[in-house]
C-alpha cells in the first residue's frame, strides 16, 4: 500500500501540538513550505526524519523501512516530562476545586438531581 507521506507527517505534526511556525523556523524553511510538504505524496524520508528529530517522534512505526532511530536529549526529555506532570497536577487540582464547588452548590440549593449526577460520576467504575 502506497501511503501519502505528506498527510501522515501532517497528522503527526498537528497531533504533537508544536506550532508550525516553530517547526518551520527550526528547519530553516517557511510555513508555506511545510504546507507544501504536507501535500507531497512521496515526501523524502530525510525530511520526515528531520521533523521526527524535532518532535522527538520515531516514524519507524509508520515507515518500517526507515532504519534510523531518533536520539533524545534525556535532560530535555525529563524536563518536558516534569513540566507535563506539573501541568497535569494543576489540572487535577482545578478539577477537584470545580467538583467541590458543584457539590456545595448542589447541597446549598437542594439540587437533588445534580447531587445524584455527581455521585454517579464519582462512583468507581468496574
Amino acid at each position: 500500500m502506497n501511503q501519502h507521506r505528506g498527510e501522515i507527517l501532517e497528522a503527526v505534526v498537528r497531533k504533537s501540538g508544536y506550532p508550525l511556525k516553530t517547526i518551520a523556523a527550526r528547519l530553516g524553511i517557511s510555513r508555506n513550505t511545510i504546507y507544501n510538504k504536507f501535500k507531497e505524496h512521496d515526501l523524502s524520508y530525510d525530511f520526515i526524519v528531520r521533523v521526527g528529530e524535532l518532535l522527538h517522534y520515531d516514524f519507524t512505526y509508520e515507515y518500517p523501512e526507515i532504519k534510523t532511530t531518533v536520539s533524545i536529549d534525556k535532560k530535555q526529555h525529563v524536563a518536558e516530562l516534569w513540566w507535563l506532570e506539573r501541568k497535569y497536577t494543576r489540572l487535577l487540582e482545578h478539577y477537584s476545586q470545580l467538583l467541590s464547588f458543584l457539590l456545595r452548590m448542589a447541597n446549598d440549593y437542594q439540587l437533588e438531581r445534580l447531587k445524584k449526577e455527581i455521585d454517579k460520576f464519582l462512583e468507581p467504575s468496574s
